[in-house]
């Protein structure tokens, strides 16, 4: 992040988003964002199209966290017209008797190239909070055996200059099940 910062922002400009964020002046770290997204966007003269890909969304923070990223930093610069979006959250499982599951399932085999985030398999406790019909099934199974077996696979987030609490390096693979 710091490399594109300064590549955007000149290296006194990264500096001072460094020390913004150091020092948590909020003010002052989103007046700096603001101006290497300007930078970044006038690079941009025009969108840059995308291939077809099914985009599963799923629920709490990571949910939140992609809408930011796509908003910001997707949406601008990438025409994401060919994209077709599921909403697996355990409302909308609900709300469609699973059918949302079973259309994303038939999206990503068609398309064969998708993007999800994590989903939840809600417990009893769940099901009451959240007002469900039902515990509705791990969406991971259905996916597997509607794209021929393939794993979901996801990769441990590294960010750098964040300490994970190890000294040596640790790498963390989980596979859905």
């Amino acid at each position: 992040m710091l490399m594109a910062l300064r590549r955007h922002g000149g290296r006194a400009g990264g500096q001072a988003f460094v020390r913004a964020f150091a020092s948590k002046d909020v003010s002052e770290l989103e007046r700096r964002v603001a101006q290497l997204e300007a930078r970044f966007k006038s690079f941009a003269s025009k969108k840059v199209p995308a291939p077809p890909m099914t985009y599963i969304a799923g629920e709490e923070m990571s949910w939140y966290t992609m809408k930011i990223i796509c908003e910001k930093w997707v949406e601008p610069f990438i025409d994401t017209s060919k994209w077709e979006y599921f909403d697996l959250s355990c409302k909308a499982r609900d709300n469609t008797e699973d059918q949302v599951l079973h259309d994303a399932v038939a999206s990503g085999a068609r398309i064969g190239a998708i993007f999800k985030e994590p989903t939840i398999t809600p417990t009893a406790d769940q099901v009451k909070e959240f007002d469900l019909k039902k515990a509705w099934g791990s969406p991971n199974g259905a996916m597997r055996r509607g794209w021929n077996g393939i794993t979901i696979s996801r990769d441990t987030i590294h960010i750098p200059g964040i300490k994970l609490g190890f000294d040596k390096p640790v790498f963390f693979e989980r596979h859905a099940v």
